[in-house]
């Protein structure tokens, strides 16, 4: 009865473990991107993260051959980081505004360069074997942590597509309101400009006797 014992409690450490990183999964929308890209001669290239507020974001890039390129990175209102005329680069920061962040990479040879680019956010770009290591936590706890980061940037995406929606809705409301107001205007103008003819030619038609 023991050895079934154990192998229940087994089963049920499995389940659990998957049960967590089935979790994981679905709630992690942090992208990383991790691709080699070519640029021609002075060529720039974008690439965006919808990033929420209080999230990390780590970007790196390395040329092949060691040519010169330049990185650099924008929130929604301010360029964060800038690096000019290097074979390689690697950026780290915690975001102060919830939007999309902009990493752009610049070709600065005159001829064609490749360049491998790395770009993690939120857990993604958190390094969870140093937690682990500082903290003593077991690797359940880990998938936990990471479980309930990824809810925590997921609630924060929300409440920021929540308040941009808000945002849009109000625009949207105001230039409605402003539509039907010129359209009234408009209206009223045409009928004030068509009495005000009416006027006029009675009265020149009067003053030459042709009524």
């Amino acid at each position: 009865s023991s050895l079934w014992a154990r192998r229940l409690v087994s089963a049920m450490s499995l389940a659990r473990r998957a049960l967590l990183l089935s979790l994981l999964a679905a709630c992690d929308l942090a992208d990383a991107i991790k691709a080699l890209i070519t640029l021609g001669p002075k060529e720039k290239k974008c690439y965006g993260e919808q990033l929420a507020r209080t999230e990390l974001l780590v970007a790196e890039f390395e040329t092949v051959d060691r040519k010169k390129a330049s990185m650099a990175v924008t929130s929604p209102r301010a360029a964060i980081y800038s690096e000019h005329s290097r074979d390689k680069a690697k950026t780290a920061f915690t975001t102060s505004e919830a939007g999309a962040h902009w990493i752009c990479i610049a070709n600065e040879e005159d001829e064609q360069i490749e360049v491998h680019l790395s770009v993690l956010a939120g857990p993604e770009a958190k390094d969870y074997s140093q937690v682990a290591k500082k903290e003593h936590l077991e690797d359940t706890q880990i998938t936990l942590k990471r479980v309930e980061e990824a809810l925590q940037n997921y609630h924060s995406n929300v409440l920021y597509m929540r308040k941009r929606e808000e945002r849009m809705r109000r625009t949207n409301d105001s230039t409605a309101f402003r539509v039907i107001g010129f359209c009234l205007f408009n209206v009223c103008l045409m009928i004030g400009v068509g009495g005000w003819q009416m006027l006029y030619f009675k009265r020149f038609f009067r003053s030459k006797k042709i009524i």
